[in-house]
């Protein structure tokens, strides 16, 4: 009450530009504990029994009709009455903590309605150890940060529920064709492998930005439905990747001009097509200006530092990480275009399917994972978490890429990282390398962890030389440097800072470092995002780890145009400052999450029966490493703790925690990167 009144008193057109943003954050506040005590109430108006309207009398559990209450005192539709008195029931009775919180004003509908989603298949006691870990710190998570925590969670705590899951979710898969009611169709690929989900819109995307970067002047939305639709309807058969752009370039789909437009605007580009964009630059940030080429000139920091090359940042006793190939990409101009192009690989390859397809673009996995040794969830940047079965497939279809490794301290911070020179195969079976088509893999281990594999005696099968590499690489790294010039002794091998664009090792370190974009709550994963100098190279910033941050080309944009200014005042700390002087500090994440010790519910039947995950190429002649690392034992008492990606940031609450809902064409932007 004494928050509400204080806001009641104040006048927000009268206070400062500074306190204008203390003001919106309080009554967020007051928003979250005034929805929690609607919710509660909505319940309650739920809960009470028929005919009960002079008396109190309760119902123990709600039954079909007890929303309708609700829906006729507020002229609801059945479906939101439904929906919004499941949320209630979940927040004050099922995970009543959500509801506390929410009361309190730390949480919010949204991220609620996340913790809700994400645990209905847990037992009750599963839920609350997701809670009891999650919830103090959400309100510092985007919805969709957050949802990733709790997918980490939820399938470390069951994997074999998980993962079972996920089967059976992928026997539904369907594509389905509805008709709108404008006239437009829409076309759903439902229940899909999420890797081969993943590697079609990756697929599309390449080919939309190789259509542009050929002159196609449409919107990159348009560009990849004609690309989505010829690959449906045969359009695009026996074509190459080269020949599919040019067939788009000559046969773009020529939108019927309306007549209220003056003929300039519509869907037909091509090469000869007006190149004014179609909306201001303004109303779509996102969206480069047409100017942006001519303003990133040499001496400018303004998005050139568009560094996406891939690849970690190391030097052992196996030499230094950079290739050729690398040393090409330093200077290339086009950072769109992948490290090294090889011929395609070898179709004898023992992978389960997708031979000839593409992968993801990036998967990050613990290398135990890998070995069978225990059932950690892996992640797909841009697409979440993925069960330990799923991920050993998936990397068994990627030995063509590019593989980093990343060794981290116990509490899962970046100590040594860089590219490995073995694969989990024999050498004549090994692919010869293409990103492009096959992606990176990043193996992930804690030091201890890795020399107590190394150093055992357990089978590491065609793992032998790759475990002893690391081995090898990493002790030799932590022997001849110290720990304050571990990371420059490395990256004066690869790189002058007085260069503007880093070299590859410097550029795959910082994409490594930084996980994703360093604006507080962004997601946008590091490989989609551009390297820009905090200290502007052309005002005399150096072109070192210690300058360097990642920034998506929105953000890159609101830093240069919009007012906004970035510093890097400690390591591992990026500090954006707004224009009305709020500053906003992101912590550089770790690399390796904690997760929770598996929790398996009692199965009422005999569990189900394992996917066979023994059979597959990667774990084949495994047998556990010793008794307290196989899957049947705790996790590794070592293990860091889980962590919020972001510890300090505004609160957004504008990621949806449910399945997409329509986005009105006023607010819809064109999206950068798949997912789309």
């Amino acid at each position: 009450m004494e928050l509400a009144e204080a806001l009641a008193a104040i006048d927000e057109r009268r206070v400062s530009g500074f306190d204008t943003v203390e003001v919106l954050k309080a009554a967020y506040r007051q928003l979250c504990h005034d929805r929690a005590r609607f919710l509660a109430v909505l319940l309650e108006v739920g809960l009470r029994e028929h005919f009960s309207g002079d008396s109190v009398r309760r119902l123990e559990v709600p039954d079909e009709f007890s929303p309708d209450e609700a829906r006729a005192a507020l002229v609801w539709s059945r479906r939101r009455s439904d929906s919004t008195f499941e949320l209630a029931w979940g927040v004050h009775r099922r995970l009543p903590q959500l509801g506390e919180a929410m009361s309190r004003g730390d949480l919010d509908e949204p991220r609620a309605a996340a913790f809700i989603r994400w645990t209905a298949g847990l037992t009750h006691q599963q839920a609350e150890v997701v809670c009891a870990q999650l919830v103090p710190g959400a309100g510092r998570l985007t919805v969709g940060a957050l949802i990733e925590q709790i997918q980490r969670l939820v399938l470390a705590i069951d994997p074999e529920w998980a993962q079972k899951r996920y089967t059976e979710a992928v026997r539904r898969r369907r594509v389905v064709g509805t008709r709108n009611e404008d006239g437009t169709a829409t076309v759903s690929g439902l229940d899909l492998p999420l890797d081969r989900a993943a590697a079609g819109c990756e697929r599309i995307d390449d080919l939309a930005r190789s259509c542009k970067r050929a002159g196609d002047k449409r919107p990159i939305d348009h560009i990849r439905t004609d690309l989505f639709l010829g690959s449906l309807d045969g359009s695009f058969e026996a074509l190459t990747d080269k020949e599919i752009v040019a067939h788009v370039l000559e046969h773009p789909f020529v939108e019927q001009s309306d007549d209220r437009s003056d003929g300039a605007a519509g869907g037909h580009a091509g090469r000869s097509a007006d190149p004014k964009p179609a909306r201001s630059p303004r109303r779509h940030p996102a969206s480069p200006r047409p100017d942006a080429a001519q303003r990133a000139r040499p001496g400018n920091d303004r998005y050139g530092d568009d560094q996406r090359g891939n690849g970690p940042y190391g030097n052992g006793p196996y030499g230094n990480d950079r290739s050729r190939a690398d040393q090409a990409d330093s200077e290339r101009p086009d950072p769109i275009q992948p490290d090294h192009a090889g011929p395609e690989p070898v179709q004898h390859m023992p992978v389960p399917y997708n031979r000839a397809g593409r992968a993801v673009r990036e998967i990050r996995v613990e290398l135990t994972t890998l070995l069978g040794l225990d059932e950690h969830p892996a992640e797909v940047p841009g697409w979440g978490i993925i069960h330990a079965g799923l991920a050993r497939e998936m990397v068994s279809g990627m030995l063509a890429g590019e593989w980093r490794f990343a060794v981290c301290t116990d509490d899962g911070r970046l100590l040594y990282s860089g590219i490995t020179h073995h694969r989990p195969c024999a050498a004549a079976e090994r692919p010869s390398r293409d990103i492009r088509q096959s992606g990176i893999v990043e193996l992930q281990i804690t030091r201890s962890r890795l020399i107590d594999i190394a150093e055992g005696d357990g089978f590491l099968g065609v793992w032998t030389s790759l475990v002893t590499e690391l081995a090898h690489r990493t002790r030799r790294h932590l022997q001849e440097t110290s720990d304050a010039a571990r990371s420059s002794t490395d990256i004066s091998a690869d790189h002058k800072s007085s260069r503007r664009r880093a070299g590859a090792v410097l550029r795959r370190y910082v994409q490594m470092r930084g996980r994703c974009c360093s604006w507080p709550g962004c997601r946008m994963p590091a490989t989609r995002t551009d390297q820009d100098h905090a200290a502007n190279w052309a005002d005399g910033g150096s072109t070192t780890e210690d300058n360097l941050h990642l920034a998506c080309r929105h953000d890159h944009r609101a830093k240069h145009d919009g007012g906004w200014r970035v510093t890097m005042p400690d390591p591992g700390l990026i500090l954006w400052s707004s224009p009305l002087g709020h500053s906003y500090p992101t912590r550089l994440p770790p690399i390796m999450f904690g997760t929770l010790s598996p929790q398996p519910r009692d199965w009422p039947d005999s569990p189900p029966g394992r996917i066979p995950d023994d059979a597959h190429p990667l774990v084949t002649g495994l047998k556990p490493h010793s008794p307290r690392t196989s899957t049947q034992q705790p996790c590794n008492p070592q293990q860091p703790s889980p962590q919020p990606r972001s510890e300090e940031g505004p609160d957004d609450g504008g990621t949806q925690a449910h399945a997409p809902d329509p986005i009105t064409p006023l607010l819809r932007q064109e999206t950068d990167a798949p997912p789309f």
